[in-house]
C-alpha cells in the first residue's frame, strides 16, 4: 500500500514512520520535514499528503505536527480526506471502523515509539463498518462539505469536449456527470478545481440557455484563485486557450486572463495580501 506521510519537524516518531511503515510492507510518499526541498509547516506538510490521498496516488495518510490538531485541521480541509487524530490504538481501530477514515494524525510530542507501532497495528488492521447507519454518516460528511452557495454553471456547445478541456486545462476533477449516451444527448458535469466547483452543460436555448458563440460573448467571467497563476496560465493556453492578458501583479493580486475554446473567460490569480480581506 502506497501511504503519504508528512510531518513538520524532525522530532519524537517523525523519524520512526518511514521505518515502521516499511516494516509493514508499505510504500511511503514523503511531505514536509520529511522531505528535502519541501515546504515544512503543518499546514502545507499536511495538505501535501491529504492530497495525495484525495487524489489517488496514496491509499492512506499520516500526518504529524507537535500535538497532531494542525495536522488534522489542514488534511480535514481536503475534500475525501477523513483525518483522526489517534492517541491509542482504540481510537485508531474506532476511527477506522465508524469514521472510515483514511488519514491518521499523530501527535509528535506525545506518541512513544511502543505507541506508534500499536496504533499503526490497529490502523491497518480494521476495515471499516458495513453497517447502514455507519455508511450513511460517512456519506453525509461528502454533502457536508458540499455545502450550500452559489455554482456557475456554463453553457457551452459541446459539453464533452468542455469538459475533457477543463480536466487538462485547469487539472480539473470530474465529480459528476450525466447524459452522451449518443451522439445527440445533452451532458450534464460538475467539476471541481482546488476548494470550488462549477458546472457545464450544452446549450438549451429552449430553457434559454445559450452559450458564448450563440450570444456573441458571455456574460460572465470566471475566476481562479491558485497558489501559482503563472503556471496554471500556461498549463491552460498548452491545452488550447489563448491569453487575454498576461498574468501581471495588479490591484494586489498576481492576475491573467484567458478565453476558452468555448468563449468563456477565465481569471486566474492570487491575492498578494491575505485573502479574504480581515482573514
Amino acid at each position: 500500500m502506497h501511504v503519504a506521510v508528512a510531518a513538520d519537524e524532525l522530532t519524537g516518531i517523525a523519524g520512526e514512520l518511514i521505518g515502521e511503515l516499511a516494516r509493514r510492507g508499505h510504500v511511503t510518499v514523503a511531505h514536509g520535514a520529511l522531505s528535502e526541498g519541501e515546504r515544512s509547516d503543518w499546514a502545507w506538510a499536511s495538505e501535501a499528503a491529504a492530497r495525495d490521498v484525495a487524489e489517488g496516488r496514496a491509499a492512506m495518510g499520516i500526518v504529524c505536527c507537535w500535538t497532531g490538531t494542525g495536522a488534522s485541521i489542514a488534511a480535514n480541509k481536503v475534500r475525501g480526506v477523513r483525518a483522526a487524530l489517534c492517541a491509542d490504538a482504540v481510537t485508531a481501530a474506532g476511527a477506522r471502523t465508524w469514521n472510515d477514515a483514511n488519514v491518521l494524525a499523530l501527535s509528535l510530542r506525545s506518541t512513544s515509539r511502543a505507541q506508534l507501532g500499536e496504533i499503526l497495528d490497529a490502523w491497518f488492521a480494521t476495515q471499516p463498518s458495513a453497517e447502514s447507519g455507519d455508511a450513511a454518516n460517512v456519506e453525509h460528511l461528502a454533502q457536508i462539505a458540499t455545502g450550500h452557495g452559489a455554482s456557475a454553471q456554463l453553457a457551452v456547445r459541446g459539453a464533452g469536449a468542455a469538459v475533457d478541456f477543463y480536466l487538462r486545462a485547469f487539472g480539473a476533477q470530474e465529480i459528476y456527470r450525466v447524459g452522451a449516451s449518443d451522439e445527440h444527448e445533452a451532458v450534464v458535469a460538475q467539476l471541481r478545481v482546488g476548494g470550488s466547483s462549477f458546472w457545464v452543460a450544452d446549450e438549451s436555448p429552449e430553457h434559454l440557455d445559450f452559450s458564448p458563440e450563440t450570444l456573441g460573448g458571455a456574460t460572465v467571467k470566471m475566476l481562479l484563485v491558485v497558489d501559482d497563476p503563472d503556471a496554471l496560465t500556461a498549463q491552460a493556453i498548452a491545452a488550447g486557450a489563448s491569453e487575454v492578458r498576461a498574468v501581471a501583479e495588479e490591484h494586489g493580486w498576481r492576475l491573467g486572463r484567458i478565453a476558452d475554446p468555448f468563449g468563456h473567460h477565465w481569471e486566474i490569480g492570487r491575492p498578494l495580501l491575505p485573502w479574504p480581506p480581515g482573514g
